[in-house]
């Protein structure tokens, strides 16, 4: 007869095993994109894995006290940022359909020597990655191990497609033939995966990661069991600092666009007229708007650059947002109603599953945005209890999912199949 290994044999091996794991991230150099992968990354670490994360140099400091080694990458995108400098549509440029993926493959194009040249001799169990870390996949098609999709925004299946929003410019763009054009490089110098705009968008990997509640996306019921859904990754972040609203006893607002597509300095005047004869709180985060720049600021306004954001949602009543998926997440997670100003098309997505779920309310023109309707916005979420109910209703199902420990343990479980 054949004996039942024990509870705890079963539990010592696992321990082991996971002392053995090596795995590597993958990171375009951007808060939106790095910030979701934190709390996983010391989760694994806390389980004895070794993790390596690549990304760009700015990051070190943020990488580095989750306990992972941090290798810095080069940035082609920090070298030609004419594409990345604000929201708005270049002339040369087609949009932000040419000009995305354009920008993900170059900065694959100079992320990928330096991941290839670190791992070759300390290859590793898994390579994760989002969606722009398309180094990610390129690396482990050439090495040949798991491919782990982290979506830090939507999945697609057959019933929803991400990359419809980014094919449709004309295929004889400049941009999108110069985005062809680097892919069969790729292909032919690494050997992966011919990485057009459908496979950067809607490609899966060999295990996916959803860090956000299926209730949230388009068409979720279609989505089958492959697709593991732990929500938004909550964990210590200590690199800027903390904060504490007013003692005061009034509501807060919270305001911020984000820090990618955020230089849109016409914003500021009209969120401050909105908010001056209000009684409430309001800090602003103003990413890259240099705070000089301010005029005629009211009273009950704080704002900093780089700000401790889950401190100040945790404590806000009322979130302004571009509606990235980072801090819609995060704002779900704290039940605090959101008003929606997206900058680009997969914002627009998210803002108006906002509005159509009762999580807050969208403006999907920004050029049509006024002082009295932002005013008006922001009364409405202070004033109608339905909107707290549903963000925090949505908070509830958020916190069931398991978040990062889960994560964590999903993986090392799909890496531990033989």
């Amino acid at each position: 007869m054949r004996a039942t290994p024990c509870a705890a044999c079963m539990a010592a091996s696992y321990f082991e095993r996971s002392f053995s794991i090596h795995i590597a991230f993958v990171s375009l150099g951007a808060f939106g994109h790095i910030n979701p992968t934190l709390a996983l990354v010391t989760e694994l670490v806390k389980k004895g894995v070794r993790v390596t994360y690549f990304t760009t140099e700015a990051f070190r400091t943020i990488i580095e006290p989750t306990g992972a080694k941090f290798v810095a990458v080069p940035s082609w995108m920090a070298e030609n940022d004419k594409h990345n400098e604000d929201g708005e549509k270049k002339e040369d440029d087609g949009g932000v359909a040419a000009a995305v993926p354009f920008l993900f493959l170059n900065e694959a194009g100079a992320y990928i020597d330096t991941v290839l040249d670190t791992l070759k001799n300390d290859k590793p169990d898994a390579v994760v990655h989002d969606f722009a870390g398309i180094a990610g996949t390129i690396a482990a098609d050439n090495l040949k191990v798991a491919n782990v999709m982290l979506y830090t925004s939507y999945p697609s299946n057959d019933s929803y497609s991400v990359a419809a929003g980014f094919e449709n410019c004309p295929p004889d763009h400049p941009l999108r033939k110069a985005a062809a054009q680097l892919a069969q490089t790729y292909a032919e110098k690494y050997g992966c995966r011919l990485l057009t705009v459908k496979e950067i968008f809607d490609g899966h990997g060999d295990f996916n990661l959803v860090m956000m509640q299926k209730k949230l996306v388009p068409n979720y019921e279609t989505f089958d069991d492959s697709f593991v859904f732990t929500g938004v990754q909550i964990g210590k972040r200590t690199a800027f600092g903390s904060w504490k609203a007013p003692d005061n006893g009034k509501p807060l607002l919270y305001s911020s666009l984000g820090t990618a597509f955020n230089n849109w300095p016409d914003y500021y005047p009209i969120l401050f007229d909105a908010v001056r004869d209000l009684d409430i709180n309001v800090f602003a985060a103003l990413g890259s708007i240099d705070p000089a720049s301010l005029k005629d600021i009211p009273a009950n306004v704080e704002f900093g650059q780089m700000v401790p954001q889950l401190d100040i949602l945790s404590q806000a009543s009322v979130f302004i947002t571009h509606a990235g998926m980072g801090g819609t997440g995060e704002a779900i997670y704290y039940g605090v109603p959101m008003i929606a100003i997206p900058q680009m098309e997969e914002q627009a997505i998210t803002a108006r599953q906002i509005e159509k779920l009762g999580l807050g309310v969208a403006f999907l023109d920004k050029s049509a945005i006024t002082s009295e309707a932002l005013k008006t916005a922001i009364q409405k979420l202070l004033t109608e209890p339905s909107y707290k109910a549903a963000a925090e209703q949505f908070s509830a199902d958020m916190k069931t999912l398991g978040g990062a420990k889960a994560s964590a343990e999903a993986l090392l479980h799909f890496l531990s199949k033989p």
